[in-house]
């Protein structure tokens, strides 16, 4: 038993003579604006905004961007520019655990602890921007208030850990 596969399922029909309905609507909208137009505003003005009213209208009844139709292109750019983005980066195998060959590639003062608290961004930030020793002490100085915030602590599988210090006394 044969049967027939659908073929040219992405293009659109024509329904009326060689234009699709989308097409005959743009274009439809574009002549009844112009028509309106025409006998509200004067000639010249008219013709000057019909210009830029028809070109748009020919323009998303016929341009194709990348096979897709320029009206859905425009919507894309404005969801882009309206929407808010959101980029979470979650890692790939967040149970990797540290072993001591990546601990030995690190370099000495620079630790997953001292990421997780900004420091050592910060440090090199200001080393970069300065050129000082003030700008090491101020890093110090930063870092050291960190550490009083934060805390590493072992949880009993081995792992290593920062937590946020509270203080309760107050």
């Amino acid at each position: 038993m044969q049967f027939q596969v659908p073929q040219f399922i992405e293009t659109e029909d024509k329904i009326i003579g060689p234009l699709s309905l989308k097409q005959f609507f743009y274009l439809g909208a574009v002549a009844a604006v112009g028509f309106a137009l025409f006998f509200i505003i004067v000639f010249w003005l008219w013709l000057i905004i019909m210009l830029f009213v028809g070109g748009l209208g020919l323009s998303m009844a016929f341009i194709k961007i990348n096979g897709r139709p320029l009206s859905k292109i425009l919507l894309s750019g404005m969801k882009f520019y309206w929407q808010p983005q959101t980029f979470v980066w979650q890692p790939e195998n967040p149970q990797v655990t540290k072993s001591e060959e990546i601990m030995k590639l690190a370099k000495p003062g620079f630790s997953l602890e001292s990421i997780i608290a900004g420091a050592s961004l910060k440090n090199t930030w200001q080393k970069l921007q300065t050129g000082t020793k003030q700008g090491l002490i101020n890093a110090q100085d930063f870092s050291q208030k960190i550490k009083e915030r934060y805390q590493v602590f072992e949880k009993i599988t081995g792992e290593r850990q920062a937590a946020r210090r509270v203080d309760y006394r107050y």
